[in-house]
């Protein structure tokens, strides 16, 4: 074990023994950042939500990107980047040894053709062309981190399911779901958090197989049951129906209601489930992983979040069915894929980005089927391992240093100076909120422009039917206002087809607001060292709920005696 001091937050960190055999296994030096700047460093990489009208450069098509049209990329529209109307190899350089290795792979990056959005929409997926990070997938519309799921609305990371609308981290097979967070095998469940294999119910947190349950928390294989208490079904029907959670007015009673509620609950420290040896929160069937949240499947895992089946890896935010990754974002079917953004189904790659179904590759942009490249110039085998090994002892040995001062030698994720994207239009302002004045500070991109409409609606939020059995087919040619942020929004026909089946009003919200409102009920992806909160109980744990939470949180011992 080793104790170092952070280069961005001048913090300590601890390199345990494991995290010394990873490195060691990786060939990748000890990293001069803790883990949270580290992920911070990679959110500054990734815009998840943030979308701009733009028109393709090769077609001249319209589209809607990722990619704002300050950020001055050369986006393609989706089928035109994957067609043969370009070659990225017109694109490539020859390695100078007198610039930075970060500033030529920069400013490749800036020439070579992007994708407009990442997703696989007229390949591996159907009717998805409103989608970020998105694959194998059917009819989905503003979906973003997704894969295997299908009739999807408004909704950010899924595992898989379908006929969802407004629902975050859905883990597992849901279906019918509506403002869900963090379920799995659920089926006709809404304003649920936590809960799994539960059905035909509304405003659930924490519970397991339970069905025909309303405001209730910590029950298992429970039916009729309201705050926790059994009723016969004739008394729980009647209770249901005076809440009336058909209606706007009568959920936003009960969402404040089931808020209160809750918190007298006690609640296990993590939820993890059929796990071994591992830390973080929201894990599935894993085991030996440690400080990882909403990952499925984690094995010999560290800092991982929101994955599907990542096997030996340190570092990554978001990727699915995935070996030996190492600083990634987005590095699915992928194997030895380190510091690589949006690349996929790879093998033994290094500082890439949108490249796809290649291998040894070094420093490449845009690259398909590409072998031995470096700056996306071909090389024989022997070229390419000798120009490699020069570069990175190059980089090793004179590091990019930043306006702050701050040195990203070999082994360190691309510098958050050189992203394209503003601070505030990634992830890393959801997990590590800056100031305009901090991020310009640092020498970071800050956004002042962001594609939004105003002041167009054809329908008043007070003239909204309360109740979508009010409401009819007119609605999809009305322009809304979102009643907290004045943004104007429309409802789509598959979306009005879910709220009718579902029985659920026209939200009065913007899809940014519903899913702000929806994260902020989201632990951080931290731990805390605590110590259980049952009189008696001295037991410690690492959780995701820090010290000045006010729920009831306790050990697994003592959650077991309570609720199990």
């Amino acid at each position: 074990m080793e104790t170092r001091m952070c280069q961005n937050c001048k913090n300590s960190f601890v390199i345990e023994p494991d995290d010394f055999g990873f490195y060691e296994k990786m060939n990748v030096p000890i990293p001069t950042f803790c883990s949270n700047c580290r992920k911070q460093r990679r959110l500054s990489w990734r815009n998840d939500i943030n979308l701009y009208n733009d028109k393709c450069k090769l077609c001249n098509k319209s589209i809607v990107t990722v990619f704002s049209p300050e950020s001055n990329m050369k986006v393609f529209c989706n089928k035109c980047w994957w067609g043969d109307g370009w070659d990225v190899r017109d694109y490539a350089m020859e390695y100078d040894s007198k610039r930075h290795f970060f500033l030529q792979l920069r400013e490749l990056i800036q020439k070579v053709p992007v994708l407009a959005t990442v997703n696989d929409n007229g390949t591996g997926s159907v009717n998805c062309e409103y989608t970020q990070d998105f694959s194998f997938a059917k009819n989905c519309y503003m979906v973003f981190i997704a894969w295997k799921i299908e009739n999807v609305y408004y909704s950010f990371y899924l595992i898989a399911g379908r006929d969802m609308v407004d629902c975050t981290n859905i883990m597992d097979e849901c279906e019918l779901c509506y403002e869900g967070l963090q379920l799995e095998k659920c089926f006709r469940v809404k304003w649920s958090q936590s809960c799994i294999a539960c059905a035909d119910s509304n405003f659930l947190y924490d519970c397991r197989d339970c069905s025909d349950c309303f405001m209730c928390a910590g029950l298992r294989h429970k039916r009729f049951c309201f705050k926790n208490e059994q009723y016969t079904k004739e008394e729980y029907e009647k209770i249901v129906e005076d809440y009336h959670i058909d209606s706007r007015l009568g959920i936003e009673k009960a969402k404040a209601e089931f808020d209160t509620f809750i918190l007298t609950i006690p609640r296990k420290f993590a939820n993890n489930t059929q796990c071994s040896n591992c830390t973080g929160d929201f894990l599935m069937n894993g085991k030996n992983s440690h400080a990882c949240f909403n990952v499925q499947r984690p094995e010999n895992d560290k800092w991982v979040e929101n994955a599907d089946s990542p096997k030996d890896s340190y570092d990554l935010t978001v990727g699915g069915e995935l070996s030996e990754c190492y600083e990634a974002i987005t590095c699915d079917h992928s194997s030895r894929n380190f510091f690589g953004i949006f690349s996929w189904k790879n093998q033994d790659i290094q500082y890439t980005h949108h490249c796809h179904t290649s291998k040894y590759l070094f420093g490449c942009a845009g690259m398909r089927n590409g072998e031995y490249c470096i700056l996306n110039k071909q090389y024989t085998r022997e070229e390419y391992e000798a120009l490699r090994s020069k570069i990175i002892e190059d980089m090793t040995q004179y590091p990019y240093v930043d306006a702050r001062g701050i040195a990203h030698p070999y082994g360190e994720f691309f510098p958050t100076e050189l992203s394209y994207f503003g601070y505030n239009e990634t992830g890393a302002q959801d997990q590590f909120s800056l100031s305009e004045e901090q991020v310009k500070n640092n020498n970071w991109q800050w956004r002042t422009k962001f594609q939004r409409t105003e002041g167009k609606e054809t329908l008043q939020v007070k003239d909204l039917p309360q109740k979508i059995k009010e409401t009819n087919e007119s609605i999809l040619q009305e322009v809304l206002c979102c009643s907290q942020c004045s943004r104007n929004y429309k409802i789509v026909p598959g979306e009005f087809m879910l709220y009718q089946k579902m029985n659920v009003p026209i939200p009065d919200k913007c899809f940014y607001c519903r899913l702000s409102a929806r994260l902020a009920k989201r632990n951080p992806f931290n731990l805390w060292h605590r110590t259980c909160m049952n009189n008696g109980c001295k037991n410690e744990f690492e959780t995701s709920y820090a010290l000045n939470r006010p729920e009831i949180v306790y050990c697994e011992q003592c959650y077991q005696k309570e609720f199990i």
